[in-house]
């Protein structure tokens, strides 16, 4: 007998590192990093080969930038533009953070999708990433910058009017500017070569310094000389050395602002022969007359105009500027640089991608929209923008209005030489690919493994290589998208209908010969016609094409290589390739081509790729499936004493695997650092063989040919991080029904002790000693926590695990027996199969489905004044927190300004884990609490923790400034507020818009806080404090028409009205319905142009089990019966055989709830079958189903070659059928007659062998 029923798993903890975060890792940073004091007293006595700040060689690698930094095509090389009107010698500045919310992570691999993986390099001169400590920049950001030539720097973030004193003063930037401005006894200052020789090691550029300090001439002088030296060394050293520099202390110490290039700060600024700061950063209130002045004033000093740059305050203003002489129009009619500054955790336009939903997919398709509209302009294509605009803020509606920074700026490249090779992967993905495959199904980011990505997105042209408002309608579609990838996580998409289009991929300058190979790697997922063609122009040529059809050779869903010699192209003698795209003809409307990979070769070039030597190895934890683990290798010698790039070891990247005993090698990630991270490699949850090995192999730049895997020694990977989860065998329980309770990780040792308490009294109803798993029986309906004490001793509370629901509601189906009416039959005699067991019918309250970024809608009239009661049910399906957390409850509204916006009247967050409070408690706060950022200590529900998939129930309640939470019935929080506040009484705040009223919403993500995903139920707003008693009463609920006094607004989901919203059966009317909505053209902070949009909402879902509704819970009994004729199916089965044998039965019970499925073998015996034209005999024969709808199988015992025919009762053959069968073999003939009676007849050697009579229904 097999047995089979569906498990519910339910985690214990909230440390399973399986689970990604949404923009902040759940694992830890496993990367030391070291603080400005440190870095400077390590400084002073650094030489190449030592590490800084003390962290140990395996962490040191992860800032050490091992690409090459690129220089990009200019002028002279014979650079061209799309853009139009723009000025190929502006520049820009991205002076932002590139990091998490939690300034953490900067550009560090991490093992989760979201993060901030930039990608419009082409139009940036400098990243200033504002978050990089003084002076330690992240591989990651150093190496993909470097291979855009773009400079990248570090900051020294010196608050508002801070003293800075470098003679005297002892704080900690003081010191470090004191000790490194330092002069020898010949007046030379010690560390100005060192600091440059350390930059270049480093693979930094800039010193960045938030300078709004004030200081002493004396200071300041020697400063600025210190800086005008490191300039020289940088020269001598062949490194670009580079100063970014605010433009508020000016170059006597004092702080002045928005004044331009004058006197004050010209010290500063430098001269042409003795330049000092190269980005000079002005503040917001500039305008086209002070630059103008600037720039002349510049010019003087032979300075280039294009080292000053015109600030925007993205975070404060987004893109808008004030119109006349201080607009993007007056901007451009400048020789003056762009900077954005924006803000001091992450790039304000990575955190205002939450435009569809603060999901990490959501945010990363948003994100990546987002550029490309900042960039290239509202219409995604640099050729074609829409003219100026000084009103747009963040969202990417307002963005699709924006005349993009391609108005002023000038896509560059760095793709100069032979070979290239892009494979569209933006540095992060939801699975590892490796050719196509998958060989890490995990979420990871690494940006230093982002491709050159195309020059331009989208530069797409018509026919006749124009593109205008008449025939952009008509050009095909690009993006990149991480549905799909050939390499890494992401790849080139096109699709849609054109009579003709150009894409413009790349700009190269790429000296070829006739024999030089152009390829690209595609799949077609549906039709495998590519309507396409591979085109490359020539250096002064650019708008003359030539192609070559990419052939209809693959199948539809593969990638397919497509490989063409430059002669194929025409090229028949040597010639310098300045562009190279794609053209499509005549597409259908439903077309698509993925391109996985695009790449320029020379065949005859051979690459010396050097095999790495594994240096160290560091497993960090063990899982009982999983473990981490970083890993140090080297092409070099290995002492680290000379800075040796991967160009100088014939490398692209490194391929990073392990491998156990036994077993095969699996690849996992790749990376350009010599230093890897791996968060969750697979191991054995076998304690006796868990030996593993992890290994490294060098990637040639073509990408074609690798050296052998260098392995690492063979490493038992210890089980050191037990899980503590739990999981039940039912999702949902009834009194007096068996269910198991048990460890989740298969190796772990026994609990010492599990406990089963009831949550209105705290009474313990179970419990149980030194065991993985507990059959328990509960008799009484109620909400119980688990909780559990680990084999080391520790306690894990678990709130609400276990939920006993009344029978009325439904359950799991059960099987108990499965019997046959008759355990001997003759051929076609019916039998009849029927079961024992629990159906488990009933019906349940229904439940409101809210998913990122839906939320469901009340009106703002139920809730009035500052006494008040909120509850409801909610079952979460996970937790991806934002930096703030996961949004609850929410009274707000959009037509505040920030931050009133993003918080409101009052906010009920699930929390990530903060100041000793652990992950998912509960916070509530109210207007009038401004530490915005941080919840209310003392009303937090400490230790009392939301688990993800269980239902758990919240009351949060405010009267006379006392406040209070609930959690499952139980008060876990009471304090005093005094300052809780009404928004009709802020007449002291006008960011707060009084007259506005603010809707009650459940769920929705904003700034800082990620929406609610699961289901909600039992949503209540009173209009007082409920007591203890009264909280409990509110968990089950109330029939329509029976709400208490004061419950103004109650949603169960049960009811609709006529307009299709939700009705309330509170006392304030049936006029207060809800809704399901989402903020549409939010951007971030900004929302005064975002509206409430309407979203379909779905209520067919399961509520709490301990609620009865009108949901049915309705049981379906499934019945797999091999060769049996069914001539009923339901809770009992009726059928005949028409062969002998033994048959059993397979039963499978489904309905909402889960089901149970029972296999049992042998009930039936058939005898007495017959050779006859009625009867086949089962030993070498075999027909069936009879009667039959469409077709029979016949069933050959014996090994032949058969003809089958269909005949009338008359005799006339209706179909002739051949067939050759193996022993066993079952051969379907369809019956294309009308419904009636037939003659099967079987031959054999000419001969007639069986005969049936068969029945067409």
């Amino acid at each position: 007998m097999k047995r089979k029923s569906t498990l519910m798993a339910l985690a214990l903890t909230a440390i399973a590192l399986t689970a990604q975060a949404q923009r902040t890792p759940t694992h830890p940073l496993d990367i030391a990093t070291t603080d400005e004091t440190n870095w400077i007293n390590t400084f002073m006595n650094w030489q190449p080969g030592k590490t800084i700040g003390n962290v140990s060689r395996i962490d040191d690698e992860f800032f050490i930038s091992r690409v090459k930094p690129k220089k990009r095509i200019g002028e002279a090389n014979g650079d061209y533009s799309a853009e139009t009107g723009a000025d190929s010698n502006r520049k820009m500045c991205l002076w932002t953070p590139l990091d998490d919310p939690t300034s953490t992570w900067k550009a560090f691999p991490r093992y989760c999708f979201e993060g901030d993986n930039f990608s419009l390099w082409n139009y940036l001169d400098i990243h200033g990433n504002w978050t990089a400590p003084w002076i330690r920049c992240s591989a990651g950001l150093a190496d993909v910058a470097a291979k855009n030539g773009v400079k990248v720097g570090t900051l020294m973030s010196i608050p508002w009017q801070v003293r800075i004193n470098l003679n005297w003063g002892s704080g900690t930037h003081e010191t470090t500017l004191r000790k490194l401005t330092d002069k020898n006894s010949q007046g030379k200052y010690k560390y100005a070569a060192k600091l440059v020789q350390y930059m270049k090691y480093y693979g930094v550029n800039g010193i960045g310094v938030n300078s709004e300090f004030v200081s002493d001439q004396n200071s300041m002088d020697r400063l600025i000389n210190f800086f005008a030296e490191c300039h020289e060394e940088g020269k001598k050293q062949d490194w670009e050395f580079q100063v970014y520099w605010y433009d508020g202390t000016n170059s006597s110490g004092s702080i002045t602002f928005d004044a331009g290039l004058g006197e004050h700060n010209i010290k500063m600024f430098g001269t042409g022969e003795r330049p000092v700061t190269d980005m000079l950063f002005f503040n917001y209130g500039w305008s086209k007359g002070q630059l103008n002045n600037s720039v002349r004033r510049a010019e003087r000093v032979n300075r280039s105009g294009y080292d000053i740059y015109a600030g925007f305050d993205i975070q404060g203003r987004a893109l808008r500027l004030r119109g006349d002489d201080q607009s993007w129009r007056a901007l451009s009619e400048t020789k003056a640089s762009v900077g954005f500054w924006g803000a001091h955790s992450q790039s304000l336009l990575h955190q205002s991608a939450t435009d569809d939903g603060t999901s990490d997919l959501a945010i990363q398709k948003a994100y990546l929209l987002k550029q490309e509209l900042c960039f290239s302009g509202g219409y995604r294509n640099p050729a074609y923008r829409p003219s100026f605009t000084d009103g747009c803020n963040l969202s990417n509606a307002s963005l699709k209005n924006f005349h993009g920074l391609a108005s002023l700026l000038t896509a560059k490249s760095t793709i100069t030489a032979v070979p290239f090779v892009s494979r569209f992967n933006l540095g992060n993905g939801l699975k590892f690919r490796n050719e196509g495959e998958v060989t890490f199904d995990h979420k990871w980011h690494n940006i230093n493994t982002q491709d050159l990505m195309p020059t331009w997105r989208w530069w797409i042209t018509n026919a006749e290589d124009r593109v205008d408002a008449a025939s952009y309608p008509s050009l095909i579609k690009a993006e990149l998208t991480f549905d799909d990838a050939y390499f890494g996580g992401s790849c080139l998409s096109i699709e849609g209908k054109t009579p003709a289009s150009h894409v413009k991929l790349f700009k190269t300058m790429l000296d070829v010969k006739p024999d030089y190979t152009l390829s690209i790697t595609y799949k077609m997922p549906e039709n495998p016609e590519t309507h396409a063609k591979l085109f490359v122009a020539l250096k002064g040529e650019t708008a003359n094409y030539k192609t070559v059809n990419i052939p209809n050779e693959g199948k539809a869903g593969q990638w397919v290589t497509f490989t063409a010699k430059m002669s194929d192209l025409g090229l028949a003698a040597d010639a310098t390739v300045a562009m190279i795209g794609l053209k499509f003809e005549n597409t259908p409307a439903n077309y698509k081509m993925l391109v996985g990979e695009m790449a320029l070769r020379n065949p005859a070039q051979t690459f010396n790729t050097k095999k790495p030597t594994v240096a160290e190895v560091q497993v960090l934890r063990g899982r009982y499936n999983a473990f981490d683990f970083k890993m140090r290798y080297y092409s070099d010698d290995g002492t680290g004493t000379t800075k040796t790039y991967n160009d100088d070891v014939d490398t692209w990247y490194y391929e990073i695997y392990v491998q156990p005993k036994n077993g095969n090698a699996q690849m996992l990630t790749a990376t350009t650092s010599w230093a890897a991270y791996v968060v969750d490699a697979p191991v054995s949850s076998d304690k006796d063989n868990r030996m593993m090995r992890m290994g490294v192999r060098a990637v040639s730049p073509d990408g074609l040919h690798h050296s052998d895997i260098a392995w690492s020694d063979w490493t038992n990977v210890a089980y050191d991080q037990p899980l503590h989860t739990a999981k039940l065998n039912k999702s949902v329980i009834k009194p007096g029904e068996p269910f198991v309770v048990s460890l989740e990780d298969l190796i772990e040792e026994p609990a010492q002790r599990w406990e089963i308490i009831r949550a209105s009294d705290n009474q313990t109803v179970f419990s149980a000693q030194n065991t993985t798993s507990c059959n328990v029986t509960i008799n009484e309906i109620g909400v119980y926590d688990l909780k559990l004490v680990d084999s080391e001793g520790k306690e894990h509370n678990n709130r609400g695990f276990i939920q006993i629901s009344p029978e009325s509601t439904g359950a799991v189906p059960h099987i108990e027996t499965i019997a046959a009416s008759k355990q001997k039959v003759d051929k076609e005699e019916q039998v009849k199969y029927s079961y024992t067991g629990k159906q488990g019918n009933g019906k349940v309250s229904r439940g409101l489905i809210i998913n990122d970024p839906n939320m469901f809608r009340m009106p703002a009239d139920l809730q009035q004044g500052t006494t008040y009661s909120y509850a409801l049910w909610f079952k979460a399906d996970g937790f991806k927190h934002d930096k703030q957390g996961t949004n609850l409850i929410n009274k707000n509204t959009i037509k505040d300004s920030w931050p009133h916006n993003n918080w409101g009247d009052l906010w009920v967050t699930i929390r990530p884990q903060w100041n000793g409070h652990e992950a998912n408690e509960i916070s509530f706060n109210v207007m009038g609490w401004e530490a915005h950022d941080s919840p209310k200590e003392d009303m937090m529900s400490k230790g009392y923790q939301v688990v993800p998939g269980v239902w758990t129930h919240v009351v949060v309640t405010q009267e006379g400034g006392i406040q209070r939470i609930y959690f499952n019935g139980k008060q876990v929080a009471n304090a005093f507020f005094h300052n809780s506040k009404r928004r009709e009484d802020r007449t002291d705040d006008g960011r707060v818009k009084r007259f506005d009223k603010a809707d009650i919403f459940i769920g929705g993500g904003n700034v800082y806080k990620a929406g609610f995903n699961g289901v909600i139920d039992e949503v209540q707003v009173w209009d007082k404090a409920l007591s203890p008693e009264e909280v409990k009463q509110c968990m089950n609920g109330f029939e329509k028409g029976k709400a208490p006094q004061g419950l103004r607004g109650y949603f169960t989901f049960e009811e609709k009205t006529n307009d299709g919203k939700y009705a309330n059966w509170g006392t304030a009317g049936e006029q207060f319905t809800g809704d399901v909505v989402a903020i549409a053209q939010s951007g971030g902070e900004k929302t005064e142009n975002a509206y409430y949009d309407l979203r379909e909402d779905n209520n067919n879902v399961l509520g709490n089990p301990g609620i009865p509704g009108t949901l049915e819970v309705k049981t379906e009994a499934l019945w797999t019966l091999d060769g049996a004729r069914v001539i009923e199916k339901g809770d009992v089965a009726t059928v005949t055989y028409a062969a002998a044998g033994h048959y059993g039965a397979t039963l499978k019970l489904v309905n909402r709830w889960g089901e149970d499925t029972k296999t049992v073998a042998n009930l039936v015996e058939v005898t007495n079958t017959t050779n006859s034209i009625n009867g086949v005999n089962a030993a070498d024969f075999a027909l069936y189903p009879n009667p039959f709808v469409e077709s029979v199988n016949l069933r050959f015992a014996e090994a032949g070659v058969y003809t089958i025919q269909v005949a009338t009762v008359n005799g006339a053959v209706m179909q002739n059928t051949k067939a050759t069968a193996n022993a066993g073999d079952v051969v379907n003939v369809a019956i294309t007659g009308a419904k009636g009676l037939y003659i099967v007849r079987v031959l054999k050697n000419g001969k007639q062998y069986k005969a049936v009579k068969v029945v067409k229904e």
